[in-house]
């Protein structure tokens, strides 16, 4: 029987190929052999296998801590095994360990699982290690997921107040038009006398609402269903985001949001070492937006053709003008990548100005709105009540 090669070999082998602070791996550190750790397939449900950003940006974090500590890249993901609390997020980890610890590199392991690493991250990764800088791009990763992250539960959290409002104050109204005004009509109904004006119409659209509100709600959730059926065909989905990019100040609002990420994650791609065009096409493929897409080939097909980024950009209608100037700026000074990323900046902070005034602008308007409506039913209630004074006894 021929021996086994010492494991040794081959995480040196690695190490050196990642080129990510070469290091002899001390005596004392076990090796694990693949064919002894390899897991089973795995058995969590669809539902257990949700990894969020946050998870992935801890992992990330923990990694290049022990990169700058002086750990081999095998070694490092095996401590950072022990760590993880989510199990389907240590099964994939432990996948990448077994893939790094076979000979690849650690992109080409990351990239076995693009539910969990997306194209964004795997690139990036795999520029780092092949310009030896993987510490360097694993902390250009980690601002670039907090920013987003941050920036993701600012509009969420804008949005959290509003949407309370709205649902609390359609409750309020539906339950005073279903529940309490009809109590009235059957007052007014038993004594045989006429119901005041406002009174009626109110107490005949609550009628209404109870007798016929189910089908309202099917016919609703329906049209739902088949707006969100018809988006799926690519021609009414483009038609239905060129009307929205068209809509005063919330058209706007949303391009800035697409733009904002497109910017940030192609400046950081181009830091990281990342070809332009490579860089393109991944941007291209984090929005869903069809106007976006097709601004994007345009960009992409001239910088084939040799005419660079600013010149096509500030003659396509599409990118907003500060855009292309900026981009130009950053042609001539050969700092494209950090550009773009104060680009980003600029555009985020604008969201943040003008979801703060839209939210600022929506408040009141709904509580004056809702407050009003309120208020038009508890006076029609109360003129009903004082005209039984005035009823012959």
């Amino acid at each position: 029987m021929r021996p086994r090669p010492p494991r040794s070999t081959g995480v040196a082998a690695a190490d050196d190929r990642l080129r990510v602070r070469p290091q002899a791996v001390p005596a004392s550190l076990p090796t694990l052999a693949p064919v002894a750790v390899e897991t089973p397939p795995s058995r969590i449900g669809w539902w257990g296998r949700r990894v969020s950003t946050q998870q992935v940006l801890s992992f990330s974090e923990q990694l290049l801590t022990l990169l700058n500590a002086g750990l081999p890249i095998d070694r490092a993901l095996h401590v950072s095994l022990g760590t993880i609390e989510h199990p389907y997020f240590k099964e994939v980890m432990q996948g990448v360990f077994l893939e790094v610890e076979k000979g690849n590199t650690l992109a080409d392991a990351f990239a076995r699982y693009p539910q969990i690493f997306p194209r964004l991250y795997v690139n990036m990764v795999r520029a780092g290690e092949e310009g030896g800088v993987l510490p360097v791009v694993l902390e250009r990763l980690i601002e670039f997921y907090t920013r987003s992250i941050e920036f993701r539960s600012f509009l969420v959290t804008s949005s959290i107040y509003p949407a309370l409002l709205f649902v609390f104050g359609s409750a309020a109204l539906l339950a005073l038009m279903v529940f309490v005004l009809p109590k009235f009509g059957q007052i007014f109904a038993d004594m045989g006398q006429a119901l005041p004006g406002p009174a009626a119409v109110l107490i005949a659209i609550g009628d209404f609402l109870s007798a016929y509100g189910v089908w309202i709600l099917g016919v609703v959730l329906a049209a739902m269903a088949g707006f969100q059926y018809a988006l799926r065909d690519p021609l009414w989905r483009d038609r239905w985001q060129q009307l929205v990019l068209k809509v005063p100040m919330i058209g706007l609002l949303l391009l800035k949001i697409q733009l904002a990420r497109v910017c940030r994650t192609w400046g950081t791609l181009l830091a990281s070492g990342v070809p332009i065009l490579t860089g393109m096409r991944i941007v291209k493929e984090l929005s869903d937006n069809l106007p976006l897409h097709r601004a994007m080939d345009r960009l992409t097909r001239a910088v084939q053709e040799g005419h660079g980024v600013s010149r096509p950009m500030l003659a396509d209608p599409f990118f907003p003008r500060m855009l292309g100037q900026l981009a130009a700026i950053g042609e001539e000074s050969g700092a494209l990548d950090t550009m773009l990323i104060k680009v980003a900046d600029q555009y985020e902070n604008d969201i943040r100005k003008t979801t703060r005034n839209l939210v600022a602008l929506f408040e009141p308007a709904m509580i004056l709105f809702m407050g009003g409506l309120i208020g038009l039913i508890v006076v029609s209630m109360l003129t009903a009540i004082f005209s039984i004074n005035d009823m012959p006894l």
